[in-house]
């Protein structure tokens, strides 16, 4: 009975997903936002000088993709299904990726592993960067491939993905750099940073031909100058984004009030060298304290997985904390710090408080729309001295920081755990402990 129970409940958690896609203003034939970011990226690759500070944001290798899949697509609306249809089997394969991860957790408790792809099948997030033809679903990918491939020691194949995502847009280089430094502490893992140069000059070479030097070999030097130089980069003042960078904006300029004045551009630029300066000295330090304490974790696979979790886990954490640029979509790219609970064993009744919370916030619970139903944004309207008119829902979920207070819910699930020395597998294969919070589930 409980083997059918699980199985009704996979199967209406994947049929919401299904039903969440067909259902969007977009359907599967609307036009994707990749198309707008093509028609721009592409237009700027002929003419650069007449490029703007929004048109250069995806890579030399997201543009190959387009052109490709623009001649081979029959008509636009071929086009549009074959993205989306794309972008849907790209996420499943990640979600197979985060199942795998997660056996090594709990082998005697299954049922978090079906926690976990239920979990995944209400994610806002996944249906939001899909519904709209995002390339999210894709960086999430490959992040989760580079980690899944990093964590069984197949640091070749890891490289290599990693750069290639890179070289499709730009967000997941945040990633690769304490993976970087981490490597060059390490000595039984340099070797991994040969790989990345390799790759990397590989994937260059073969980016000149499609957006020529400058922002095709050289494409990660010149977004991060771009954004280091050109405030229009940074989207400051967007409904769409949030972080502490954007907290403190909205909490300095404007006591989060909507505005329609446009932001200084030295005030946006100081910030965005601030909060970069903090983002790499975080995920420097967190790269460093693995280093330090490699002797401790990495004597078994078990112990390193662990370690490696809780390493991703905490580079997620200061993407969303310190990033420029954020959005409800950008929560793919960090599934393992999203999931971290179900992927480290715990058996902390407040621990799993606060993730379900977490997941709740985050829009990986129910519907979002039931959660923008029990938000009290009337409150929070009033407090900021908004109309109710001024944003809808959607924007009033994101404006007043919803996402980022769920996703510091489920790092403090994750800090209390570890603080409680709760974490690993042996409590879940030892026979005299009992399935603990996890059997509840």
């Amino acid at each position: 009975m409980g083997k059918w129970i699980i199985a009704a409940v996979l199967l209406a958690g994947a049929g919401r997903f299904a039903y969440s896609l067909t259902a969007s203003s977009q359907g599967w034939s609307g036009y994707t936002y990749m198309e707008e970011v093509y028609a721009n990226g592409d237009r700027a690759s002929v003419r650069p000088a007449a490029r703007d500070g929004a048109e250069r944001r995806w890579g030399p290798l997201f543009l190959l993709m387009m052109r490709a899949a623009t001649r081979l697509s029959p008509s636009a609306g071929a086009l549009r299904v074959s993205l989306r249809l794309f972008l849907t089997l790209l996420y499943g394969a990640t979600v197979c990726l985060l199942y795998r991860l997660s056996l090594d957790a709990a082998p005697g408790v299954p049922v978090r592993r079906y926690l976990l792809v239920f979990l995944c099948c209400q994610s806002t997030a996944a249906i939001y960067a899909i519904a709209n033809g995002m390339g999210e679903a894709i960086t999430a990918f490959g992040v989760i491939a580079h980690f899944y491939c990093f964590v069984r020691k197949r640091y070749a194949l890891a490289a290599a993905l990693l750069c290639a995502i890179i070289y499709f847009k730009l967000f997941p280089i945040v990633f690769l750099f304490p993976y970087f430094v981490f490597s060059l502490l390490s000595r039984d893992h340099r070797r991994y940073n040969a790989y990345v140069l390799a790759s990397g000059f590989v994937l260059a070479v073969i980016s000149i031909a499609a957006a020529g030097v400058t922002y095709g070999f050289f494409y990660p030097l010149a977004m991060i100058g771009d954004v280091m130089s050109d405030p229009r980069v940074i989207p400051i003042r967007s409904k769409e984004v949030f972080g502490l960078v954007f907290l403190v904006d909205r909490l300095v300029v404007s006591s989060f009030t909507v505005t329609s004045v446009l932001p200084d551009p030295s005030a946006t630029r100081a910030l965005a060298r601030v909060f970069t300066a903090l983002l790499l000295a975080s995920t420097a330090a967190i790269a460093f304290i693995l280093a330090r304490y490699e002797h401790a974790w990495n004597v078994d696979a078990d112990t390193r997985r662990v370690a490696l979790v809780v390493f991703q886990s905490a580079i997620g954490f200061a993407i969303v904390s310190f990033s420029l640029d954020v959005s409800i979509a950008h929560l793919l790219p960090i599934a393992v710090s999203l999931y971290a609970p179900l992927l480290l064993f715990t058996d902390s009744g407040v621990a799993f408080a606060l993730f379900g919370a977490g997941m709740l916030l985050a829009g990986n619970l129910i519907p979002l729309s039931l959660v923008l139903r029990l938000l009290p944004f009337g409150w929070l309207d009033r407090i900021a001295g908004n109309s109710p008119a001024d944003l809808i829902p959607i924007e009033k979920f994101v404006w007043y920081q919803v996402p980022l207070a769920g996703v510091y819910c489920i790092g403090a699930a994750l800090a209390y755990s570890l603080w409680r020395g709760g974490m690993g597998t042996r409590n879940a294969r030892s026979p005299s402990r009992g399935p603990g919070v996890a059997g509840a589930h």
